[in-house]
């Protein structure tokens, strides 16, 4: 019973009371409803009045879920290229760069009489980028997908080829270096471990990758990646053909040179667990 029902009770029982005129109970107000125009079209109360719907702040959080930011990777710059000896230093050759966030490579190696040992070469690529500052405390969440695709070819007794990504990221790039981050040493991926190079190979694997870390308000988060492509090599030959690469791209398909990131205040953090939204 609302209010004004129970104030409109207590008014007919003093008015019994007291003698004076009894006003209208809550029964005879609903009889009365409509009486004196049955017939007429009834105007709907104004929206405004009653207040707006949920409707709206639900489309706004389901865009809002639906929606991550792009983050684009520069191009990555060469920074290691090991082999066996001078006279094989080229055998495994990078392609030219762009800000396409993928490198390149081909290769055409022989193993002269080495005494059966095993021949190995390496090659690395850097790239960093900084996110725009923090608008407000909160937490960071990023996703990537780190591929490779190989084209190869050969016969040998052992042929071994290995894709790797080196991932390293700060909450804000100007109190430390996204290279120095923990872990940074480990692989975070290997999209291809160990595959052979036997003849007509053609193969294509891919990693998500994601997580998140908090940030203060005016930060600057950097991200750091090195990828690599690592070819080992005994008694025979095998060779790389143009196609072979590695990249870095968004989520879901499509092309290769960003990432995705979005930030999460953390008073709504808070709203859902307030564990999540306690700052470091």
């Amino acid at each position: 019973m609302s209010t004004k029902t129970v104030s409109r009770t207590a008014a007919y029982r003093a008015s019994i009371a007291t003698g004076a005129e009894a006003p209208e109970t809550p029964r005879e107000l609903v009889d009365r409803l409509g009486a004196d125009a049955p017939h007429e079209p009834v105007e709907p109360l104004d929206t405004a009045a009653r207040g707006g719907s949920f409707d709206p702040v639900a489309a706004h959080i389901r865009t809002w879920l639906r929606h991550w930011e792009s983050g684009a990777i520069p191009a990555f710059e060469a920074v290691r290229d090991a082999a066996p000896s001078a006279s094989l230093a080229n055998a495994l050759r990078a392609g030219a760069t762009r800000a396409d966030g993928a490198v390149r490579a081909t290769a055409s190696v022989y193993d002269p009489p080495t005494g059966g040992r095993t021949l190995s070469w390496s090659r690395n690529w850097a790239a960093e980028l900084q996110l725009p500052p923090a608008r407000e405390d909160g937490r960071l969440y990023y996703r990537f997908r780190v591929g490779s695709r190989l084209l190869a070819d050969g016969a040998a007794e052992l042929s071994r080829v290995t894709t790797s990504v080196h991932f390293g990221i700060v909450a804000d790039s100007r109190t430390a270096s996204p290279f120095d981050a923990p872990g940074f040493a480990t692989p975070t991926a290997r999209p291809l471990v160990d595959v052979r190079a036997d003849d007509d190979l053609e193969l294509d694997a891919s990693e998500l990758v994601e997580g998140s870390l908090d940030v203060r308000a005016g930060a600057t988060p950097a991200i750091a990646f090195v990828l690599g492509i690592d070819l080992q090599l005994r008694d025979g030959w095998a060779r790389l053909h143009e196609g072979t690469s590695s990249w870095i791209g968004p989520a879901e398909p499509g092309a290769s040179g960003s990432i995705e990131y979005r930030y999460a205040p953390a008073s709504l953090l808070r709203f859902f667990d307030p564990a999540t939204a306690v700052i470091g």
